[in-house]
């Protein structure tokens, strides 16, 4: 306060002595009174201002005072107010916070009681689970090696079937034919007795009834085919009068003669297929068709590697080697080229490599036939796996592979290749297959140094049969070797993964018929 008035009467005093503010002291009007009058009247009225001022902020400084006196206790009153509000819903939430720890306290026991449960239970499971899969897994082995057994009991059961069934076709055949001639004979005799003796012995209709046979019957050989007709037309044994069910008398075919009325009526002596009967007259030579490659095998449900017999469309049945586990399985091994203790030739004629030859459990070819047989009725891919010496493996694929028929050389066509181990068998694309004694390859002229002699990849290569086109890149029926050699290039060979002084120690070609 003492510095308001001091700093007011700096400002008020330089007015009252008449001092502007370009520093130049004013006259006063009433010029009766002395300067010092001025000032003294001056100070008075100056010390009755400042004591106005003076109470005048008193005042307003008590009023303000009061005012924030009243703003400083409201403030403290709704800070308490607040204070305790919050204190009541801090207490509450402490409340809320004790509950919920004990309740989530509770829930964890229960929850950890409840997980030991868990996992006792999916420990229980867990065994059992491996204790089902146990006997799931021997289950399967049994019922594999049961199925294996099984199947080569049929097949072995369906090979003596077949050969009892042939013979027992060529036995009826010559009984058919015993009993054409007996009929004839018959006939003639019966002939000769009606002429002679004018009435022969009549027969009646039951004594036929065992020739006949009731119902759908079937006959193994149709009487048709082995020209037997006349047999089943014919065949006269007694003479029944008109009317006797089975008579046809307005037949055409019938011999006219003087004793027509005393000639027998047609008797089939051997059981044909009725005409109301549907099924094949053939079912009596059928039995249950046998896989025709791998493929069917796998689907049939045997899904181990082996030695299985399939029958190709057409061809008669035989044993390959199936390789179920190899990218989805139901592959057929069409060459086979193994480490044995004994190997075999591959060096074949001609007729060899048509009919195939070796042992499907250690090295053998499936047989040219058999490959355009499998391959002529479906698309099919081929895959080749194969081993070096070091126990490095590679394997080629090709998505189309077909063989042609003997007429055109069993030209082979095959495309598609995808695989590690390179593309060796693109110059066998669309070539014939040649042998030691059929050479269809394209080299026409030897003793150039690179051609082999006498224009024949097969005997410059060891003997092996192949589609050689200019003695191809690959010979999977090559002399067999071990790993790198020197001389002629006569191994185990795909050029494209190791080049052709290096015999492999494994090579297997198969196929299977595109999904």
């Amino acid at each position: 306060m003492r510095h308001s008035i001091v700093a007011v009467a700096a400002i008020l005093l330089p007015l009252a002595l008449g001092y502007d503010s370009n520093h130049q002291f004013q006259t006063f009007d009433n010029g009766a009174l002395s300067p010092m009058g001025n000032l003294e009247s001056l100070v008075k009225s100056l010390q009755k201002e400042v004591t106005d001022i003076r109470k005048e902020v008193h005042t307003r400084m008590d009023t303000m005072k009061y005012e924030l006196t009243c703003e400083i206790r409201n403030m403290k009153e709704a800070l308490s107010k607040e204070r305790e509000e919050m204190s009541a819903k801090v207490d509450h939430v402490a409340l809320e916070m004790t509950d919920f720890k004990k309740k989530l306290k509770r829930g964890l026991r229960r929850v950890g009681t409840q997980n030991d449960d868990i996992k006792g239970e999916l420990r229980s499971q867990k065994a059992e689970l491996f204790a089902v899969r146990n006997s799931v897994y021997d289950a399967r082995e049994e019922v594999l090696d049961k199925g294996n057994l099984i199947l080569r009991k049929v097949n072995a059961t369906n090979g003596t079937l077949v050969c009892h069934l042939s013979d027992l076709r060529t036995k009826l055949y010559k009984i058919n034919n015993n009993l054409a001639f007996i009929s004839d004979e018959h006939k003639k005799m019966m002939d000769v007795m009606t002429h002679r003796f004018g009435q022969p012995k009549k027969y009646s209709s039951e004594d036929y009834n065992d020739r006949l046979l009731p119902g759908c019957t079937y006959t193994p050989l149709d009487t048709h085919e082995l020209g037997l007709d006349a047999l089943n037309k014919s065949f006269v044994n007694e003479t029944l009068p008109k009317g006797v069910s089975g008579l046809d008398a307005d037949r055409p075919d019938r011999p006219t003669s003087p004793s027509e009325d005393l000639m027998p009526p047609e008797v089939t002596l051997l059981p044909t297929m009725p005409e109301d009967c549907n099924d094949d007259k053939r079912k009596y030579l059928e039995y249950p068709p046998m896989p025709r490659d791998c493929k069917d095998v796998f689907d049939l449900g045997f899904m181990e590697n082996g030695v299985y017999r399939i029958q190709p469309p057409g061809l008669s049945s035989r044993e390959v080697y199936c390789d179920h586990h190899t990218a989805g399985g139901g592959w057929t091994v069409m060459v086979a080229r193994r480490k044995q203790p004994r190997h075999i030739s591959f060096n074949r004629s001609w007729h060899e490599y048509e009919v195939g030859f070796g042992d499907p459990s250690k090295e053998y070819w499936i047989g040219l036939k058999g490959l355009h047989a499998l391959t002529s009725g479906r698309p099919h891919q081929l895959r080749g796996d194969m081993e070096d010496w070091e126990g490095n493996t590679a394997w080629a694929a090709y998505t189309f592979f077909a063989v042609s028929g003997e007429e055109d050389k069993y030209r082979l066509r095959i495309a598609g290749y995808t695989g590690t181990a390179g593309d060796s068998m693109r110059h066998s694309h669309h070539q014939m297959f040649s042998t030691v004694d059929q050479d269809n390859d394209q080299e026409n002229s030897g003793g150039d140094g690179v051609s082999p002699a006498g224009g024949s990849c097969a005997r410059g290569r060891g003997g092996g049969g192949w589609w050689w086109g200019r003695c191809a890149c690959t010979q999977p029926t090559g002399q067999y070797r071990r790993g790198r050699y020197q001389g002629p290039e006569r191994g185990i060979t795909w050029w494209h993964w190791k080049d052709s002084n290096y015999s492999l120690k494994t090579l297997l070609l198969k196929i299977r018929p595109l999904e």
